[in-house]
């Protein structure tokens, strides 16, 4: 006989007996109630016993989060002290004693925003793994919810084996048949209900699972950040240990060097500008050119462009020393076959970024694209330049690809603020206004700053 489905019903009570109420039943009912009551409390008690250790797991990760965000407010205070003290001594006469400090200066914030970015990374950890918890307890939901519909399809599989002659003969009483039908319509109703709640299940998984990317990708970007921070600090020293053996510690030597950076055009037109990770060394005048040539198709000033491309170019060990198939996530593959197709190119033969310790390599050329994010510009930068189809490895087609994105963010304002925040944009993305990554979009003022001031006096 197939599978039944009947709706419980209540027993019905036995006799007619009428319930009177005595001193004896009232007693009873207060030990009844007093041994709930202690039952209550040591059920209580044992609850607060078993889950206290969770509880104070989940206390002590709000404390931590607390004690974080506290001495990250702290730091970034010192920080923007840091900050206000170099803007200052960069508007005053340079004189030897100011700039070794600005360079101490320099050095202390930097390792302050080192520190920052150490602890905005464990926020971030935390954040993951609390979202990769909920990730977890949403797929427990969702497995339940399918092994529940999986029951009720299958009664409703097997009620529907069975015609309606058959199932009305079966039964001792007609009442019963109704009740195998009511118990169909119920089964039916809360089938649907599950199929709604896994389909509720699945978008809430997936809005997690993207916000748990997101959060990884910060993961990402902050680690890349540790690397170009350690680097300027390593700078620093390394410009206030030469400067101190030029100079002797002697104001005299000090300003006798800094009119001699100001009065040689020659030699700054001669001066090597040089994007390490990818292997191109040209003259800062061959690269005011290839600059110059973006600039006038977006707007964006040489000096911003050449030092944010030396940004994300220099401080990369990992810069075009990869390979497509080993460093390239799966994702961009596809889109840099396509590229090397158009271009003629062997996939195998040409240079991207090596994958580091963390994430994916596989960014292109002296702009450092992603195959991915470069057809989202190539268009573009072939109406500009001509160049149909662009070359992520073409000087003038990568510089221009870099401006038309920066530009795409403001830099063809040409004002500080605006620039500032198109470098943000460029490294950090939707992140940019975050008060940690702020070290790079100052990197790459400071660079242009730099920068300015030698085409300055080379364009005289």
């Amino acid at each position: 006989m197939a599978w039944r489905f009947f709706i419980p019903t209540p027993k019905a009570h036995q006799g007619n007996k009428a319930h009177k109420c005595s001193s004896d039943s009232v007693g009873r009912l207060e030990n009844y109630r007093c041994g709930f009551m202690v039952w209550g409390f040591i059920f209580v008690f044992l609850l607060l016993f078993l889950f206290a250790p969770v509880l104070n797991s989940r206390a002590s990760v709000d404390d931590l989060r607390d004690s974080l965000q506290k001495e990250l407010d702290e730091i970034q205070a010192e920080i923007d002290q840091y900050r206000s003290e170099i803007s200052r001594a960069q508007s005053q006469s340079k004189t030897l004693n100011q700039e070794i400090k600005n360079l101490d200066n320099k050095k202390k914030q930097v390792e302050l925003e080192i520190k920052q970015t150490e602890l905005v990374l464990r926020q971030t950890q935390l954040a993951i793994i609390d979202k990769s918890s909920e990730i977890g307890k949403q797929e427990t939901k969702l497995e339940r919810e399918r092994e529940l519909l999986v029951q009720y399809l299958r009664g409703i599989h097997e009620f529907d084996q069975e015609n309606m002659i058959e199932l009305i003969f079966s039964q001792k009483r007609l009442s019963d048949v109704f009740s195998e039908m009511n118990a169909l319509e119920t089964i039916q109703e809360r089938t649907y209900a599950t199929i709604t709640e896994i389909k509720t299940i699945k978008e809430d998984l997936q809005e997690e699972k993207n916000d748990l990317s997101q959060r990884q990708e910060e993961e990402l970007q902050l680690k890349s950040l540790q690397e170009i921070q350690r680097q300027a600090l390593r700078l620093q020293q390394t410009e206030k240990n030469k400067l101190l053996t030029q100079t002797k510690g002697e104001e005299s030597a000090y300003q006798k060097l800094l009119q001699k950076a100001k009065s040689s055009a020659t030699e700054i037109k001669k001066q090597m500008y040089l994007l390490e990770g990818v292997g191109l060394s040209m003259t800062l005048e061959e690269a005011y050119k290839h600059a110059k040539f973006a600039a006038d198709r977006t707007g964006v000033r040489p000096a911003f462009l050449l030092a944010v491309l030396k940004q994300e170019s220099s401080w990369g060990t990992n810069v075009g020393t990869g390979t497509w198939k080993k460093d390239m996530r799966p994702a961009d593959q596809k889109a840099f076959v396509q590229i090397c197709d158009e271009l003629n190119l062997d996939p195998d033969q040409m240079p991207v970024s090596r994958k580091p310790s963390y994430g994916w390599g596989g960014a292109m050329g002296p702009a450092q694209f992603l195959p991915t994010t470069w057809l989202g510009y190539k268009d573009r930068v072939a109406q500009l330049t001509g160049h149909n189809p662009p070359s992520p490895w073409n000087i003038d087609d990568a510089f221009t690809a870099a401006a038309v994105k920066l530009s795409s963010n403001g830099a063809n304002q040409q004002t500080q603020d605006a620039e500032w925040k198109a470098a943000m944009i460029y490294f950090a993305g939707s992140n940019w206004n975050k008060s940690v990554y702020r070290f790079y979009g100052d990197s790459v003022m400071e660079l242009a700053r730099v920068i300015q001031e030698q085409l300055d006096i080379m364009l005289k």
